[in-house]
């Protein structure tokens, strides 16, 4: 929740969306576990666990990717209403367990990965790019977070995936402007 004057913004982590509310609504007890809220998981401030971008734009990478990496980025991209970040998180978990495994892999690593995903479908994204990096920290054994913040006053959003406190690829190094509204973590 980002407090601005007498509304709120909420996210939603259950339906991946954010809504701009009175803070009497936000504050009410039925609300929250309708957006998928717990109280548990209230926090007042929200500190962004990236402290680095250890990739930014023009870099060139020579990697080659699969079709799987591509058909991960396409299906983050066009269905994020259905794929919210638990349930893109449960998929890539699962298929973590089939894919190659990268023990020896560094933040730098993954980012030259998620780089050349990106220019290989066409598309650049935030969201796809951090449920992506996210994967691809799974299957190099780090642990990783991925942030969902807001750039107040507006109602616009960014994603970001940190591992060890960097962001391993961002296109453009955007994401300070924003206040984080949810953080997940993942190992």
């Amino acid at each position: 929740m980002f407090v601005d004057g007498a509304r709120c913004f909420v996210y939603s982590p259950l339906l991946g969306r954010t809504y701009f509310l009175p803070l009497d609504l936000a504050a009410s007890r039925a609300l929250p576990p309708l957006l998928g809220l717990r109280a548990s998981g209230h926090r007042d401030s929200l500190v962004d666990p990236a402290e680095q971008i250890t990739l930014v734009g023009n870099a060139e990478t020579t990697v080659e990717v699969g079709w799987l990496l591509r058909w991960l980025y396409v299906i983050f991209h066009r269905h994020r209403t259905l794929l919210s970040i638990n349930r893109a998180m449960r998929l890539s978990h699962c298929l973590t367990r089939f894919a190659p495994k990268h023990p020896g892999w560094v933040p730098e690593d993954v980012g030259d990965v998620v780089m050349a995903v990106e220019r290989s479908v066409g598309i650049s994204d935030c969201y796809p790019r951090a449920l992506v990096t996210a994967y691809l920290c799974m299957t190099a054994r780090l642990s990783c977070e991925v942030t969902v913040g807001i750039l107040s006053p507006t109602a616009k959003m960014h994603a970001w995936c940190s591992t060890d406190g960097a962001i391993p690829y961002e296109p453009r190094a955007e994401h300070w402007f924003y206040s984080p509204l949810i953080v997940f973590g993942f190992s």
